[in-house]
């Protein structure tokens, strides 16, 4: 009996020895010894939700696909891709030489790569960086979650099952699944729990560290998506002055803290997001206009559908993305009818979800919202918010409807499906007509389950395990359906001919150890500089600078200011000449222009070439060269301008080749200006419809041309013709821009083709250009004795040696921006620019060193506003830890006095 008695005692002590090393685990429990297990589920349940549908998409290591599409294909993935070769080689994150001729890179990083999980891909091989992209997205739709049932942990004071479901309903809304691929917005949007919790203990307890984080974060994380935290701040903090009112000394009193706080977050943040201000002032997007009436997009009922769960997410265009989980909208029931819930908080919810969808179907406050600026795809961008304040509404009458137990809370849902189904009724579609009755399904089996506890035949905790049940499986389908929807894309052909390409480069590097830029003859991404890792002249970015896409464009560069791009095409040997291309690559072993190009080598299809009249990034011209305009809409004469104005030689370098006969087919055409034409549709016997002009060669050499039909949808078809070869073939251009067709022979004949459909007319433009080499000679030799030879330089710095002839301007093919600052023998010259595109400056006749260096504009007092904010905060929290502390110790003391008083009495 004795040792049966030890053995007990030995078992309990045992047992309580168990709890308190688990309550000691910070994992599990944090230090008030309550569980984080739930907290740890919202976020491990959307991983592996996630990765468990990746790997059915044959999602990479599962399979040969990767998660790379649209813009994350484009943009996001080569910018990435310089990010982490940066943290890998320890170089600089100001600058950029992999994109556009040279970035801003600090600007280009705060829009596209500054979520902070980026900054862990130096411990990934490169080879697997699209494999750390993907882990990073996963985690950061993990962290949503996460961060949703912190929220609702800490303003509800609940930790069970439902803040878990709750969480996961928000880490796998329509939002983030059908913007996953949109990367660099789903922290912000992970953050927005914890700005909204910060601002709640901010207003109702005068805490302000977490505010202070969570928002810095969020800015600097995706300073576009962080405006709509702000503004949606500042909605909850007025919602929390009505629905929490304390009085107009309360209220002010948390104003200027929120205001206090909010500057000092922002001000961590400044040595980020002030350069990047300072690059947006550059951008196409800096010069939007107001709309002038308002229109509205949708009707309200189709809007109001999107509400509905069972429908492919928006991906590119279409409606809002607000589905986060059927049980969260039939608990706006519950919440309107709870009497717990003040009437203000109830009017203040409603008003707010009603100006939102508002917001999305009005073009004025659709403008305002998205920074004062209208979309290029994925609309309504902010629709995130309607997600997250449905869910905080669902769960605070979720709280309300277990706590009451009141049966008219049946009706409340079942009322509120009710008005969902006759808003969404006439809003199928033929690709989900099953949205609605599945959704009202969801529904029907949350009031059920409502009903059964309501009769108290499931208890609380069994009513919590069976509504994160209905969650889990309905956010599951939405994962398996956004997974679906976003698609994918080949991990073995990205990208094309990689290795061969990356073969060519490293021989190119080790043979030539100089500055120079290497392009492609065709593109592949409009980023392939930062793809593939060669400093390049393509760039397409929403910091893309203007004036610099200007001039592309007017040199004859495939550009478009509104869709913050330019990418090279093989051009003619001016252009190429001022833009320091000294290697071409040709991923088809074809080029349109081998006078000027040396053949190098070859490797399974891919091809490489010198460029036999190269220029180094800078060299002395005339001081007319600051005179360019580029004004003329034909991109041959603005070459030739820029050749008069930089050699000073008067003799055209790009010479027209003239008309020899025309063969048009069914149509009637009519010059209306210089290679301008009309067409207007006849009728043919054959049926056939095309425009065909025969161009004589003057002399030997490389044929140029470029055409637009931008005007003319009806043509389909052009085609560069010598004799019956095709030298080259394309679907009519979006752009007009300049390019090589071929060598040819003096008296050959070019011919250019367009196909028209029958009963169709437009407008279109035809130049047809080859080079004067005597000219080009004498210009480039003029050039390229004023020629900067470079020994040494690096991400921000270039250093060379100069010889100028005269006082003059030193030309770069750098793009301008404040940041560069030139250096001549030490001593700073002033610098200018043409057409605040391209930087030059002023030097002086003579031997010179040249040092060019660079700091993105901003960047110095952003670090000191950040330094200052940092120890601001710093000084704060310290000494709120004091008073804390005090006011404790006086607590202490007041309870130890009371308590000797009591024991005396």
């Amino acid at each position: 009996m004795k040792s049966t008695k030890n053995t007990k005692n030995t078992s309990v002590k045992s047992k309580k020895s168990g709890d308190s090393i688990l309550k000691g685990n910070p994992l599990l429990f944090n230090k008030k010894g309550e569980s984080r297990i739930y907290l740890f589920l919202a976020f491990i349940i959307p991983f592996i939700i996630m990765w468990y549908f990746f790997s059915k998409s044959e999602i990479y290591p599962f399979g040969t696909k990767q998660i790379l599409v649209t813009d994350l294909w484009h943009q996001y993935y080569p910018f990435f891709r310089i990010e982490h070769e940066k943290l890998q080689d320890f170089s600089s994150l100001f600058y950029s030489w992999d994109t556009g001729l040279g970035t801003n890179f600090i600007s280009l990083m705060s829009y596209y790569t500054a979520s902070p999980l980026n900054f862990l891909a130096f411990l990934f091989p490169m080879e697997y960086s699209r494999e750390a992209l993907t882990l990073f997205l996963t985690l950061k739709i993990s962290c949503a979650g996460l961060f949703f049932a912190i929220f609702v942990k800490h303003v509800f004071k609940k930790n069970d099952i439902s803040i878990t479901a709750f969480g996961l309903c928000y880490a796998l809304c329509n939002y983030i699944m059908g913007y996953y691929w949109n990367v660099i917005w789903i922290d912000t949007v992970a953050l927005l729990p914890l700005v909204v919790l910060g601002t709640i203990k901010l207003y109702k307890e005068g805490k302000f560290k977490l505010y202070v984080i969570s928002l810095a974060l969020s800015l600097m994380s995706s300073f576009y998506i962080g405006l709509f935290t702000c503004i949606f701040t500042v909605l909850i903090f007025g919602g929390l002055v009505i629905c929490e009112w304390g009085g107009i000394k309360y209220a002010a009193k948390r104003l200027g803290q929120i205001a206090g706080a909010s500057a000092i977050g922002i001000g961590i943040g400044a040595l980020i997001l002030l350069p990047a201000f300072l690059g947006l002032m550059l951008t196409n997007s800096a010069e939007n206009k107001f709309p002038e009436t308002i229109t509205y997009y949708e009707t309200w009922t189709r809007m109001l559908s999107a509400i509905l769960g069972f429908q492919a997410p928006t991906v590119k265009e279409g409606l809002p993305n607000y589905y986060c989980g059927m049980v969260a909208v039939a608990l706006l029931g519950i919440f309107i009818r709870a009497k717990s819930v003040k009437i203000r908080e109830k009017v203040v919810t409603v008003i707010y979800l009603a100006f939102i969808v508002v917001s999305c179907n009005m073009n004025v406050l659709n403008y305002i919202w998205h920074g004062f600026h209208f979309t290029n795809m994925l609309p309504y961008r902010f629709s995130f918010l309607f997600s997250f304040l449905v869910l905080a509404a669902g769960y605070r009458a979720f709280t309300v409807m277990k706590a009451e137990k009141n049966k008219f809370d049946i009706i409340a849902a079942a009322v509120m499906t009710f008005v969902i189904a006759l808003v969404t009724y006439g809003e199928k579609t033929e690709e989900h007509p099953n949205a609605l009755t599945y959704s009202l399904i969801v529904c029907f089996i949350f009031i059920v389950i409502t009903a059964l506890y309501e009769l108290n035949i499931v208890k609380e905790k069994l009513l919590n395990f069976l509504v994160f049940g209905v969650c889990f499986v309905e956010m599951g389908m939405n994962a398996s359906l956004g997974v679906e929807s976003v698609s994918n894309t080949s991990r073995d052909q990205y990208p094309t001919k990689g290795e061969e390409i990356q073969a060519l480069i490293d021989t190119i590097e080790m043979n030539d150890d100089g500055f120079y830029r290497i392009e492609k003859n065709k593109t592949y991404t409009i980023n392939d500089p930062a793809l593939y890792g060669y400093k390049g002249i393509s760039q397409f970015s929403s910091t893309a600078n203007v004036n610099v896409t200007n001039l592309m464009r007017s040199l004859g560069v495939p550009a478009s200011a509104a869709g913050n791009r330019y990418y090279y095409h093989q051009n003619t040997a001016v252009v190429n000449m001022f833009l320091n291309l000294k290697y071409l690559l040709s991923i088809d072993n074809y080029s349109g222009d081998l006078t000027y190009l040396e053949p190098l080598a070859e490797s399974n299809g891919v091809s490489s070439y010198k460029n036999t009249h190269h220029l180094p990034i800078g060299f002395m011209s005339e001081n007319t060269i600051l005179d360019f305009t580029g004004e003329s809409t034909n991109q041959f004469n603005n070459q030739n301008e820029l050749f008069r104005l930089a050699t000073g030689i008067e003799e055209d370098v790009l010479v027209k080749v003239p008309i020899k006969d025309v063969g048009h087919t069914g149509l009637n055409v009519i010059k209306t200006g210089d290679g301008q034409y009309n067409y207007q549709y006849e009728a043919s016997e054959s049926g056939n419809c095309f425009l065909k002009y025969n161009y004589e060669v003057m002399f030997d050499g490389p044929v140029y041309f470029s055409f637009d039909f931008g005007t003319a949808d009806s043509v389909n078809t052009v085609q560069i013709k010598n004799g019956n070869a095709v030298l080259y073939t394309k679907k009519t251009d979006k752009y007009l821009a300049t390019y090589a067709a071929a060598d040819m022979k003096a008296g050959e004949t070019v011919t250019f083709q367009a196909n028209v459909p029958e009963n169709e007319s437009g407008n279109g433009t035809i130049f047809v250009y080859q080079i004067n080499s005597a000219v080009f000679e004498e210009g480039y030799q003029k050039l390229l004795e004023g020629s900067l030879d470079v020994t040494e330089y690096d991400d921000t710095y270039i250093c060379g040696n100069m010889t100028a002839a005269e006082d003059g301007v030193m030309y770069t093919s750098i793009p301008y921006d404040s940041g560069w600052s030139v250096y001549v023998d030490g001593k700073e010259a002033e610098t200018s620019s043409i057409n605040d595109a391209f930087l030059c400056a002023h030097v002086p006749a003579g031997e010179h060193r040249i040092e060019l260096k660079y700091c993105p504009p901003g960047f110095v007092p952003g670090l000191i506003i950040s330094i200052v904010s940092l120890g601001a905060f710093a000084a704060l929290w310290y000494l709120s830890g004091r008073l804390t502390k005090k006011k404790e110790a006086v607590s202490a003391e007041t309870a130890k006095v009371t308590e000797e008083e009591n024991e005396k009495s």
